[in-house]
């Protein structure tokens, strides 16, 4: 993932709870855009943290991940995005790096159907959008990337807990969990 081109110049900050990447994205407008990873939890002794990623509210200093700028740049911001993984494992080696959609949470569909243009009827089709776009590159590199990383497909079940699985290149997942593995 360092490899990718054609991504923005990023500004890296790092606390004790997190660490951020701030870059600006070119297009229509320029926008301040900020890459999160921030603690979650323990799973068996790893640390778990989640990869955010949004607009970003200078004066809240607050992450706006619930819109789309439509800034004619997707493929530079995604490998920008993508760009930081490996620097995320670098600063917090042995953890485990969870990838999931602010569209994918279930008061999504509700929020969405007021708002929504394309009025969908029998399945919102921006519900999980996100995760199916990183879903889609891990499936497309999934041999390149399967070499320094070991991928696990999250799904929730019926009581909203998420269960994982060894990941399988094409199926559906609701979050998407790496590991760095040894070198």
């Amino acid at each position: 993932m360092s490899s990718l081109g054609n991504r923005y110049h990023l500004q890296e900050q790092k606390s004790e709870q997190d660490l951020k990447f701030f870059f600006i994205s070119k297009g229509q407008q320029d926008v301040v855009k900020v890459i999160q990873y921030s603690f979650i939890q323990k799973i068996f002794d790893k640390s778990v943290y989640n990869l955010g990623f949004g607009d970003y509210d200078i004066v809240m200093d607050t992450i706006i991940d619930d819109v789309n700028t439509n800034n004619g740049d997707a493929f530079k911001v995604l490998n920008t995005v993508l760009s930081t993984i490996p620097l995320f494992f670098e600063n917090y080696e042995g953890c485990v790096l969870m990838v999931q959609g602010s569209d994918g949470r279930p008061e999504f569909i509700e929020i969405c159907r007021q708002k929504c243009v394309k009025k969908c009827k029998d399945e919102c089709k921006n519900f999980n959008r996100r995760i199916n776009i990183y879903s889609y590159y891990v499936n497309k590199s999934y041999e390149q990337l399967a070499v320094d990383y070991q991928f696990f497909g999250g799904l929730k079940n019926g009581e909203g807990y998420t269960v994982l699985e060894a990941y399988k290149v094409g199926k559906k997942y609701d979050s998407v969990l790496l590991v760095k593995r040894n070198d």
